[in-house]
């Protein structure tokens, strides 16, 4: 990525700010163009090698310039009371808003994870921009068409879609931004569902692509694993599904979700892992090594809720430990308790910070805990392509088929516990999905906690929904300063006003 770019990532809006009516054909200051900087098919194609990386890395890698830490512990899902990350501020109870200052000494989790985001959707729109103008990329046959070029084009759609799908999963509203002038509004961000359908046209166009041509993406570009175009279309449609249920803030949106639609492109979804080899020299997840890293001498562990599914004994909150007995160790018919987790008797954390922080369990399952031991770490397993194929199902009027699903998956195959009867409830159903999703999807998934609390109404009261648009573009685009979270202002649309439980 030229300089011109590198510099547009420290501040995005003011590369909006700088832009006349199409982006792509903006002459800067320094008298460089997009159209000059991408004249060489072979930069762009390298340039787009790239943006998968761009896209995972700053969701996984750079966790203190990442929501994704503070978003897993506020979803009870992990715990710790260290301040990194915001964790300590945005999971301590009660609940208070967030901190929404350039001032702010973790700023960087949405200022930064903002920034690159909109800096990987600025090269995926030049190359798309200079590929509908005309550019071929490959060897050339004889009807002038170049080898590569939809294969570069279906990839760059497919970053379009992932990288506008965040913004809008994680931020209130954002700008939507693309390679052509009539799709694009710098001057006014769109709410949080329109950038999510922004997302999945982009989805949809990287579909077409593949369906309509035959290629295979290097080993390189998601890392460890090649993808035919057919394998890519499917992965595209796994994401349209996800993004469809994730983006509700409240049951009541995530029960107007369009199920159907939901039903159509999980069904067409994945049929293998999505697992980008961590390398940890280049590729690395460090949500995972500051997590459940052996060398962080216990950093983190897996809320108590979490146990409290396996084991009702257990309990859902931890205990003040200066009145009440530490927790036997947990009991469960669900064979994944002994599996995926471990149980260890110390923890780190200080209890002046609050006994509820407290933990007993590791998780365990996945061999890359460390730096040492790469591996394929999973992001989107078929498990949950399933689980929500599960769900659309139950939702469009189909409960035995959804009910097949969880009986033919780790619930009874790696857990072992008895299939579901077709005379269950509906609560019960639901109850089961989601225990599914607590249990067998732990630690895969940016955000995928925090997504399925906050559209089941079950974030604490006061947490936050969404973050707002970080105060340094505020600041440069002469918006108000906003922010949510926090009990006192519990609305039911920006912070929650529900909750698993009323707290301590």
């Amino acid at each position: 990525m030229n300089t011109k770019y590198k510099l547009i990532l420290l501040a995005t809006i003011l590369f909006f700010a700088s832009c006349k009516k199409n982006l792509l054909q903006t002459e800067f200051k320094n008298g460089v163009t997009v159209v000059d900087v991408y004249s060489d098919p072979e930069n762009v194609k390298g340039v787009a090698s790239g943006m998968f990386y761009t896209w995972y890395n700053q969701l996984y890698y750079a966790y203190s310039y990442s929501p994704i830490m503070a978003m897993w512990t506020m979803a009870d899902q992990g715990t710790a009371s260290w301040g990194n990350g915001a964790m300590l501020d945005l999971s301590s109870e009660p609940r208070t808003d967030f901190n929404n200052s350039e001032d702010y000494t973790h700023k960087k989790i949405t200022q930064n994870f903002y920034g690159y985001l909109y800096g990987n959707l600025v090269t995926a729109n030049d190359i798309l921009y200079v590929i509908n103008e005309g550019m071929e990329i490959g060897e050339i046959d004889g009807n002038g068409v170049g080898s590569e070029t939809a294969m570069v084009k279906a990839f760059s759609y497919f970053n379009q879609g992932i990288t506008l799908g965040y913004l809008g999963l994680v931020f209130d509203k954002a700008f939507i931004v693309k390679e052509t002038e009539e799709e694009t509004d710098i001057n006014n961000p769109k709410p949080y569902n329109e950038v999510a359908d922004a997302a999945i046209i982009s989805f949809e166009k990287c579909i077409e692509v593949c369906n309509n041509n035959s290629f295979t993406i290097p080993d390189t570009w998601i890392n460890g694993s090649e993808y035919s175009n057919a394998e890519l279309a499917r992965l595209a449609h796994s994401f349209i599904a996800r993004i469809l249920i994730y983006n509700a803030r409240t049951a009541t949106e995530n029960n107007a979700t369009d199920w159907n639609k939901v039903l159509v492109h999980a069904t067409d979804g994945i049929q293998r892992d999505l697992a980008p080899y961590m390398d940890n020299t280049t590729w690395k997840n460090n949500f995972f090594n500051y997590t459940f890293n052996n060398a962080t001498l216990d950093w983190c562990g897996v809320d108590s809720r979490i146990i409290h599914m396996m084991d009702e004994n257990y309990p859902a909150v931890y205990p003040d430990l200066s009145v009440e007995p530490k927790p036997t160790p947990a009991v469960s018919d669900d064979h994944r308790l002994v599996t995926d987790f471990r149980y260890d008797a110390t923890c780190p954390l200080h209890a002046d910070r609050g006994y509820y922080h407290f933990f007993d369990y590791e998780y365990s399952r996945y061999d890359y805990n460390t730096y040492d031991h790469p591996d394929y770490v999973i992001d989107f397993s078929v498990t949950e392509n399933d689980l929500i194929r599960a769900e659309a199902l139950f939702h469009t009027g189909n409960k035995n088929g959804a009910i097949d699903i969880l009986n033919n998956g780790p619930r009874v195959t790696r857990g072992f516990l008895p299939a579901l009867a077709y005379s269950i409830s509906d609560d019960e159903f639901l109850y089961a999905l989601f225990y599914e999703r607590d249990i067998e999807l732990y630690m895969t998934g940016f955000g995928k906690g925090f997504f399925d609390m906050r559209r089941r109404d079950m974030l604490q009261t006061g947490t936050l929904l969404h973050f707002p648009i970080p105060a340094k573009e505020l600041n440069v685009m002469t918006m108000p300063i906003y922010t949510f979270g926090g009990v006192a202002n519990a609305d039911g649309i920006n912070t929650s006003n529900g909750g698993w439980f009323t707290g301590k």
